[in-house]
């Protein structure tokens, strides 16, 4: 208990359940041989005090890392204290950490084609049965961290190892074609970014001369996060946002040489970017493996085995994450007991939140049996962007939203007089009377910049610093973007209007080619005009067919995008074209405006084929063809 006696269990609040015990830690490091014969190279911190090791078996929560276990830094030794600073909080409070390098990366041996091959599963499942039977640990792991971290959480929790107790993963993809293909347009420069860093890295840069006294001197340290400052994302740091290395060796190498090893085996991993561009279709084959590489590579098929492991699951997301829609679909098909957050953050965001205490919740619960009420609280937090202060956290344990009403705002003749764009057409809840069409030439060079949610998930951003206050995120004033498309925005609002849920746009369309890509914008429009980024959707013209999900969309609509789906445009025939924009929560204040931006491209973050001349496309709105997207509207109470 607190000094007080107080004991509090709630939401981002935590005390009196458990204490720091522990003032320092000692750092451990070796191979692990897995089932396939490979070598895995980890570390794990045991807990201190007063520089003595703990005796006793301690509960275990590690992360399986793409970004390097360990490295040198600056001189120093960089540890997963600094890649994730709050898990130094976790370790204080009785726990041991562990951290891997996964195979073909840092000091483990192995390659890799692609990312998330089956293998790397396996390895995972071995390792936690590893650690459990440490005489250090109690037997009782769970894991933690995002991004490439979080979503080995999830394929380790389908091996159903049998000490896994929990998981708490990060922005995690389900779908991985949707990722990196989202409307069937591959997402060329973020996945180009993420692969050229990590196959750098893999490479691992020479060790310094010094590098044995460097490690030597960070074999134990004080639990003190001030050190631990986290690399920020962006600039020359790989994805992840941690340093490229060099990668230090596990203890038993003192000359080098079995890094030396490890990293000439890297060589033969294939780079990323160039398997997934070689590979349009979900249901494309992987020459490699011979396998449907994106069903492969993907969660859903998975959720079986995840439902026979009975793994619980906290998940963790972001509104301007790459992964949004995933987190929520998570929510909707993770089979056994789980809890999300989803804040108003980018792919490494965490502000406004004392991850800490939810941390320690969630282990405290299911590897200590601590009995604080987790699981008696809603399942879902949510931040609702531009809500009145101090009501942004709001808690639900149903998504999409009970109470949301399905709002149509359809397309409408112009102008509205709040943009400089190719049409400046109006946004309206009253449908059109009368037909009609905004003819567009396509313009290539339209752009949402390069710092989005697209980027910054796969560390291909240069923002170095992460904005303030909550919620802006390093979007430029999107009217530049605007002017390079055709709008629809709302008159002036006279009352405020939440948004909370997933919109989907149907857009009817025509072209004098045979494809294109088209991208939706959603917009808050300031009274100055500024327009701020809230969310969008994308969807190439060929890949409009709509299916039957392979597991729960909650009715969204669903492209199969395999080779026979296939639709191609007939020149100047109208066809509507129906998909969905991430979700989001967001309060549209009084005296704002709702703009919804079509363009069809996107340079600097999407593979759109530039054709010249460039196409004619109408956009088609009225009551034949209407154009409109439906808003997830969420009645507000009477004052």
């Amino acid at each position: 208990m607190t000094a007080d006696g107080a004991r509090i269990s709630r939401f981002g609040e935590y005390r009196g359940y458990s204490s720091p015990e522990f003032d320092g830690w000692r750092r451990f490091s070796q191979h692990v041989t897995v089932r396939d014969g490979t070598r895995i190279a980890i570390d794990y911190y045991r807990p201190t005090r007063a520089g003595e090791l703990h005796p006793d078996p301690l509960p275990l929560v590690w992360s399986f890392n793409r970004y390097q276990r360990s490295n040198l830094t600056g001189g120093e030794l960089y540890t997963t204290f600094h890649q994730h600073p709050p898990l130094l909080n976790v370790m204080q409070h009785g726990y041991v950490l562990g951290n891997a390098d996964v195979r073909g990366s840092g000091a483990s041996f192995g390659s890799k084609h692609g990312w998330f091959p089956p293998e790397e599963a396996e390895d995972a499942c071995d390792l936690t049965e590893w650690f459990a039977a440490q005489p250090w640990c109690n037997g009782r792991i769970g894991m933690a961290r995002r991004s490439y971290l979080g979503i080995t959480q999830y394929f380790n929790a389908s091996q159903s190892p049998p000490d896994l107790a929990c998981i708490f993963p990060g922005v995690a993809f389900i779908d991985e074609y949707d990722f990196i293909y989202p409307g069937g347009i591959f997402l060329d420069w973020p996945v180009y970014c993420w692969a050229g860093a990590v196959e750098a890295a893999d490479r691992s840069a020479a060790l310094p001369p010094d590098w044995r006294d460097i490690v030597a001197r960070n074999a134990s340290g004080h639990a003190d996060p001030v050190p631990y400052v986290p690399i920020e994302y962006g600039g020359a740091a790989p994805a992840g946002g941690d340093p490229a290395g060099p990668v230090v060796p596990v203890d038993e190498d003192h000359d080098g040489r079995l890094l030396a090893e490890a990293t000439a085996a890297h060589r033969a991993s294939m780079n990323g970017h160039a398997v997934g561009a070689a590979l349009p279709f979900r249901d494309s084959i992987d020459a490699h493996s011979g396998a449907r590489y994106h069903e492969q590579r993907s969660l859903y098929p998975r959720l079986p085995e995840i439902a026979r492991s009975g793994v619980p699951a906290y998940h963790l997301g972001g509104w301007f994450d790459g992964f949004t829609r995933d987190t929520m679909l998570w929510f909707r098909n993770y089979p056994n007991r789980q809890k999300l957050v989803m804040g108003p953050w980018f792919h490494g965001g965490l502000a406004g939140l004392d991850m800490p205490a939810e941390y320690l919740r969630w282990f405290d619960h299911w590897l200590k049996g601590v009995d604080n009420g987790v699981l008696e609280e809603p399942a879902l937090h949510y931040w609702t962007l531009n809500a009145p202060a101090g009501e942004e956290w709001r808690a639900t344990d149903t998504w999409p939203l009970p109470g949301e009403r399905r709002t149509a705002f359809h397309f409408r003749a112009g102008p509205s007089g709040s943009v400089a764009s190719v049409n400046d057409g109006l946004l309206a809840e009253d449908a059109p009377e009368a037909d009609g069409t905004d003819v567009y030439r396509v313009d290539y060079s339209a752009s949402s910049g390069i710092d989005n949610r697209w980027t910054w998930t796969a560390g291909g951003g240069t923002v170095t610093e992460v904005p303030k206050p909550l919620g802006v995120f390093p979007y430029p004033d999107m009217r530049e973007n605007d002017a390079r498309g055709l709008t629809y925005t709302t008159a002036a609002l006279d009352r405020a209007l939440e948004v909370t849920g997933h919109p989907v746009v149907h857009l009817w369309v025509s072209s004098s080619a045979e494809d294109g890509d088209f991208f939706v914008y959603l917009e808050d429009i300031e009274p100055d005009g500024r327009s701020v980024y809230v969310t969008e959707g994308q969807l190439r013209a060929s890949h409009r067919r709509l299916a039957e999900a392979p597991y729960d969309r909650m009715g969204l609509p669903y492209h199969r995008s395999h080779a026979e789906d296939l639709m191609p445009l007939v020149p100047g025939e109208p066809v509507e074209l129906c998909f969905d924009l991430q979700p989001t929560s967001v309060v549209f204040r009084e005296g704002h405006r709702i703009r919804v931006t079509v363009t069809c491209a996107d340079k600097d973050t999407f593979a759109t084929p530039v054709l010249d001349p460039a196409p004619e496309v109408s956009v088609l709105r009225g009551p034949t063809r209407p154009s409109h997207i439906v808003l997830p509207v969420i009645p507000q109470s009477p004052a």
